[in-house]
């Protein structure tokens, strides 16, 4: 508790007293909030003597980020030239970013202490309202730092998991804004017509949330359309995302993670994944 303390409010936010009035509230918070439009906001999470830190390793650690470059759809899919042109499954843009692997945090970081405190894990299941959830278990995926720069940017998507928590480390200086069109496919509907409006300009459904560091977001983006825009300026954009599934031990699919990450453990060949071991370094 005394490192989780160091890292979280927990005097605002007791996640660590269940059955408190106070972490009732929160949960009951975060769970309208995300009723209404798939996103919470948690704002001042952190202690702002732990986001220093994390500012400071977030910066320190940056060079180390796997680079990359990726041209998606929103949908994540490959070319359909059997659709017209203008299909938002055929709106491919370019994605550049940075991710710090999970390995490469150090031991004794606020990160590694807020997601490997069992009171963070009941939280995030209580708020998004699950049975049960487990900490990620990939090595370099479990809790990546996303880092992103100048001119960097993460266009219109959805999210091919369920729910995402972020942690905000540090802000761009301009620009690297979470915007997002709540709801705009259902399971049944992927209602390509308000997709397409969106990817031309038309922002009457967009949302933008002013984020500050020290924030936590709880979001569902797997019907949400989102993006985070060009980030501009000479401060990197910094957020940590821990992650959870609902099956122990779980670890991301191979090809996925080498893109992404830029490498794969043991860990992946240890799950059986197929010719897992021409992709490893």
């Amino acid at each position: 508790m005394d490192r989780l303390n160091r890292a979280v409010d927990l005097d605002r936010y007791p996640i660590h007293e269940p059955d408190s009035a106070a972490f009732g509230r929160l949960v009951a918070y975060c769970r309208e909030e995300l009723a209404d439009d798939g996103c919470c906001v948690v704002a001042d999470f952190l202690r702002p003597e732990s986001v220093a830190r994390m500012v400071a390793e977030a910066d320190a650690l940056a060079p180390r980020a796997n680079r990359s470059e990726q041209h998606h759809n929103p949908y994540f899919t490959a070319d359909d030239p059997g659709l017209p042109p203008d299909h938002p499954r055929r709106a491919f843009q370019k994605r550049t970013n940075g991710f710090v692997c999970y390995d490469l945090i150090d031991a004794a970081s606020d990160l590694r202490a807020i997601f490997n405190a069992e009171p963070m894990t009941a939280f995030v299941t209580r708020a998004f309202a699950k049975p049960r959830l487990y900490r990620y278990a990939d090595p370099l995926a479990a809790m990546p730092i996303n880092t992103m720069g100048p001119g960097d940017a993460f266009p219109w998507h959805f999210d091919t998991n369920e729910f995402t928590v972020t942690i905000v480390i540090q802000t761009a200086e301009r620009g690297g804004t979470f915007e997002y069109a709540p709801d705009l496919r259902t399971a049944e509907d992927e209602r390509y017509d308000d997709v397409a409006a969106v990817l031309a300009g038309d922002d009457t459904r967009v949302r933008r949330l002013a984020l500050h560091a020290g924030d936590i977001q709880l979001f569902e983006g797997r019907y949400t359309l989102h993006r985070v825009t060009r980030v501009e300026g000479r401060r990197p954009r910094h957020v940590a995302i821990p992650s959870w599934a609902a099956k122990p031990g779980m670890v991301g699919k191979p090809h996925r993670t080498k893109d992404i990450y830029g490498r794969l453990t043991e860990a992946h060949r240890a799950q059986g994944y197929e010719r897992v071991d021409a992709l490893l370094d």
